[in-house]
């Protein structure tokens, strides 16, 4: 664990400069002044409108740089992306002087959020070419040709979907309760095994959130074009509340221009036909039976209490009832495995043919049971980017090419969770979720609303409670907001 000293002359770049680091070194500690491990100085400058920026680290080794940047000066910047790329600048001093002494070069560069690709669409919007914005993404923001390919192809498959959505609305519903929940989670999911006497309060307040909203809708003439319902585990109720929760969702949320209806059915111990049955005559054509891990001793470890069998049987009773679209995850780092166990899940979701197939990179949370420092050591970073390389390839072989991508903070190897699609099986939710060009009511346990002004491309944000008995009592104030905020969509 090692200590800093940041300084920069730029105001207001304190948090700008320690989220660089910690791409490169989590465990970081920042302190103001006195005695640390690293001290970093920058200084930039303004030069017949190029940056100039100078730096020196200082610690076990030292490190001294010098560049000049005159990417501002291309007329096609607005004049707001003066303050942007003057915070680009001081993060790319940062890495480079990080690896003057020794660190190692993160993944993705001076990109340190959590949706890189919408620095694509930001360039592309100003009419750069993907070739163009490719060069950049390598020079400026300092990504491996990989990434900066990986991320040009994933923004290049998105574009049409934002003229097909235009300023239409999505719904997400979460359901915030779960079987059991699995060690490395961090979402609102509550095990049955605890707050089962939760679940009928929570579906009534939804109920209501369901009606009013869906009344709103109607009065406007908002039409919602893909509809989500997650958690949790959304088929962790019974098939009475389940049809229930359906048949409401029918008759008040307009569904005329729905493009994706999606429903979280990730825990196959959750499934039954009955249920998959009421799934596609409600009009769900998108499902997702995320196993995680074929290995039983991993299903175990991570607190899942399922069996492959059971996995393999409710995705034959997926394809038997006729879904069109099926999505499985599956997540590399998980304690215990290595490659092999990789290889044998990712072949196992490929012999069922599943339209969409999510790789995801473990990132344990504060919220989690597990922590990362715990399961730290027990990962090789190196063996799950080498994997994540050779399994691009074979998704390209078989007809898969990418479709979406974020990523988590204290992700194993600071690596990415990417969506691979078959032709024309895009999820277009996840799209919209991602890149949040236009707004996301979220009802339900966990739901967050994103308003997008279409103007100003602004986005605000109103989160329902994670915790149902706290949804249930704030129902009509949160429902309130959310219809004061749909009618000025409006007016």
């Amino acid at each position: 664990m090692a200590s800093y000293v940041l300084n920069c002359n730029l105001q207001g770049n304190q948090r700008n400069m320690e989220n660089m680091v910690r791409a490169v070194d989590p465990e970081a500690v920042f302190i103001e002044k006195g005695q640390a491990d690293y001290r970093i100085d920058l200084l930039v400058s303004t030069e017949e409108k190029h940056l100039v920026c100078q730096g020196v680290i200082i610690g076990n080794r030292t490190g001294v740089i010098s560049f000049t940047d005159q990417e501002i000066t291309d007329p096609r910047y607005e004049a707001n992306a003066y303050r942007q790329r003057l915070k680009e600048v001081v993060r790319k001093a940062i890495l480079i002087l990080l690896k003057k002494v020794g660190f190692a070069q993160p993944p993705w560069g001076i990109l340190t959020g959590v949706r890189p690709s919408k620095i694509y669409h930001y360039f592309r919007d100003l009419h750069f070419e993907p070739g163009e914005i490719k060069q950049k993404l390598e020079t400026l923001f300092l990504l491996p040709p990989d990434k900066a390919k990986l991320l040009t192809e994933v923004g290049e498959v998105q574009r049409p979907f934002f003229n097909k959505v235009g300023e239409s609305i999505s719904i997400y519903v979460g359901i915030p309760f779960c079987p059991t929940k699995c060690h490395y989670c961090s979402f609102a999911s509550y095990p049955l095994t605890t707050h089962a006497h939760l679940v009928e309060g929570f579906l009534g307040a939804l109920r209501y959130e369901v009606r009013e909203i869906g009344q709103t809708l109607s009065r406007t003439g908002l039409l919602p074009v893909t509809l989500y319902i997650g958690g949790g585990t959304p088929t962790v109720l019974t098939t009475v509340q389940l049809k229930q929760l359906l048949e409401l969702i029918d008759q008040y949320i307009p569904r005329r221009a729905l493009l994706e209806f999606s429903v979280e059915a990730g825990r196959p111990d959750t499934l039954d036909r009955e249920k998959l049955i009421l799934l596609r005559d409600y009009g769900v054509n998108r499902v997702s039976v995320n196993p995680q891990t074929i290995n039983p001793r991993t299903l175990k470890r991570i607190g899942r209490k399922h069996t492959v069998a059971q996995w393999e049987k409710a995705v034959e009773m997926v394809r038997a009832i006729g879904f069109p679209c099926l999505n499985m995850d599956m997540i590399i780092g998980l304690p215990g495995e290595g490659e092999e166990d990789w290889d044998q899940t990712l072949q196992k979701l490929l012999v069922y043919g599943a339209e969409n197939i999510t790789l995801h990179t473990l990132a344990p949370k504060k919220a989690a049971t597990w922590d990362f420092t715990q399961v730290k050591a027990e990962i090789s970073a190196e063996k799950v980017a080498r994997w994540l390389g050779g399994s691009a390839l074979r998704l390209r072989t078989e007809g898969y090419y990418p479709y979406y991508l974020y990523r988590q903070r204290r992700s194993v190897a600071e690596q990415e969770n990417c969506g691979y699609t078959l032709p024309g099986w895009e999820g277009i939710y996840n799209i919209i979720m991602m890149e949040e060009r236009s707004t996301v009511l979220g009802l339900g346990g966990g739901g967050m609303s994103k308003w997008v002004d279409p103007v100003t491309t602004k986005i605000t944000r109103t989160p329902n409670p994670k915790c149902p008995a706290t949804y249930r009592g704030r129902i009509k104030e949160l429902v309130a907001e959310k219809v004061k905020n749909l009618l000025a969509m409006v007016n």
